[in-house]
């Protein structure tokens, strides 16, 4: 995933998001079924898109604690007086 494509999708809403993470599983998925059966050529296909659905995960958090910002507070006080 080039930096261009990383900034694009921070400005994008979290249902976009989200959606590239779910079509990115499901290409992991398929490209790893496919490396067992012998049939993919680059292999190291699966650690880029693992990398890429990391970097997607983490804009996706970014975003929802963005959004909730109470949220993210009350688990820090949770686990200060823990």
């Amino acid at each position: 995933m080039k930096k261009k494509d990383l900034m694009e999708l921070k400005n994008k809403n979290i249902e976009e998001i989200q959606k590239k993470i779910d079509q990115l599983v499901s290409e992991i998925v398929v490209n790893k079924l496919e490396l067992k059966m012998g049939k993919l050529k680059n292999v190291h296909l699966i650690s880029k898109k693992k990398k890429d659905l990391a970097r997607l995960e983490t804009i996706l958090k970014l975003k929802y604690f963005a959004i909730k910002p109470n949220m993210s507070e009350k688990k820090v006080k949770k686990n200060v007086t823990s």
